[in-house]
């Protein structure tokens, strides 16, 4: 095991053995898995059912929130796509503080990282059960936490190139149905047909655009900054890149724009279709259900339910991938057990 004790880094050799040798990661993921990688991981449950808290918290002035936390996610993005072009390994920002800083800080922030992962899997999975309870009242919910479980672990041993592809299909879904609710929010804005357009009125009703001050924004932007925080997945994935110097850097690139523009477009389109103070919770009073319900979409509950569904696997899918890359690279520098590294 590595002394944490030690103030000297490891060596940049050391952290390349990580994803080379008997054992090591393949570079198998392609520039579109890597994306598609990031985006499950990062669009969770949170937008289509979450947004709601946020929104209550500043009403339409959560916009700007979402704003400052877009050009922090920009910033950070593009600093950590620099340094997985120069060290393409699995630790990601946890090894390049072993390198720039100390053994100590590589292990805090790895293992941090692993254990923030575990129990956000472990609250996707329970998210899962309660919404299968939707369709299946009767069936207990331990089952479908049991069974989805062990989907995601099975799933976890595939080939990497293998599970980058079933990770893009997944994470397409929530993808498409993003785009269907922007377009279908934007006609409602306009106008089709004969129905005559929503505007923007709601922006500036209500309370007006700042209903509650400066300090709602400040609120809020706790909760809007966890809509970004899957900025970094693409980094970790670095180890199994194809051509990493240019993959990566296409692939956070063209992640960052698409986040930034379906969490932005997404809000907008939802503070102008409904009043910011008359939202709930739940998933029939989620902002995508009754825009597929005004638009005449029949089912929309149901289908919402899919989608979320969906977006939950996917999000702890890659969840369960970032966790054991980053177990994978403690083991790989000796700070847990070998059989781990391999």
């Amino acid at each position: 095991m590595a002394d944490l004790g030690q103030n000297s880094p490891i060596s940049e050799s050391d952290l390349a053995s990580e994803s080379i040798g008997s054992g090591g990661l393949k570079r198998r993921l392609t520039q579109r898995q890597l994306t598609m990688l990031a985006i499950g991981g990062a669009i969770g449950v949170g937008l289509f059912l979450g947004s709601s808290v946020s929104i209550r918290l500043a009403g339409p002035a959560v916009i700007l929130a979402h704003v400052f936390c877009a050009a922090l996610a920009l910033i950070v993005a593009y600093a950590l796509a620099e340094m997985a072009v120069v060290h393409p390994v699995a630790g990601s920002f946890g090894a390049y503080a072993d390198i720039y800083w100390s053994n100590w800080a590589g292990f805090a922030v790895r293992a941090t990282y692993a254990f923030v992962q575990i129990i956000a899997i472990g609250a996707e999975v329970t998210a899962v059960a309660i919404y299968f309870a939707f369709w299946f009242p009767l069936v207990p919910q331990w089952i479908w936490v049991v069974s989805v479980s062990l989907a995601l672990v099975a799933i976890n041993t595939l080939q990497v190139g293998r599970f980058g592809e079933f990770e893009y299909w997944f994470a397409l879904i929530k993808v498409l149905a993003i785009v269907a609710f922007i377009a279908i929010g934007a006609a409602l804005i306009i106008g089709f047909g004969s129905r005559p357009g929503i505007g923007f009125s709601n922006l500036t009703k209500h309370g007006g655009f700042f209903p509650l001050g400066w300090k709602g924004v400040w609120l809020a932007l706790s909760m809007t900054l966890t809509s970004y925080l899957g900025v970094e997945v693409i980094a970790v994935t670095a180890g199994e890149a194809e051509r990493p110097e240019r993959s990566i850097p296409r692939a956070m690139r063209t992640f960052v724009i698409r986040l930034i523009l379906f969490y932005l477009l997404a809000i907008v389109v939802i503070l102008a279709i409904q009043p910011w103070d008359q939202g709930g919770a739940g998933l029939t009073s989620s902002p995508f259900v009754q825009a597929f319900s005004s638009a005449g979409i029949p089912y929309a509950a149901g289908i919402m339910n899919l989608v979320v569904i969906t977006a939950a696997l996917s999000s702890s899918n890659t969840d369960l991938y970032l966790t054991t890359r980053m177990l994978f690279s403690l083991a790989r520098n000796a700070y847990l057990p070998d059989w781990l590294g391999r």
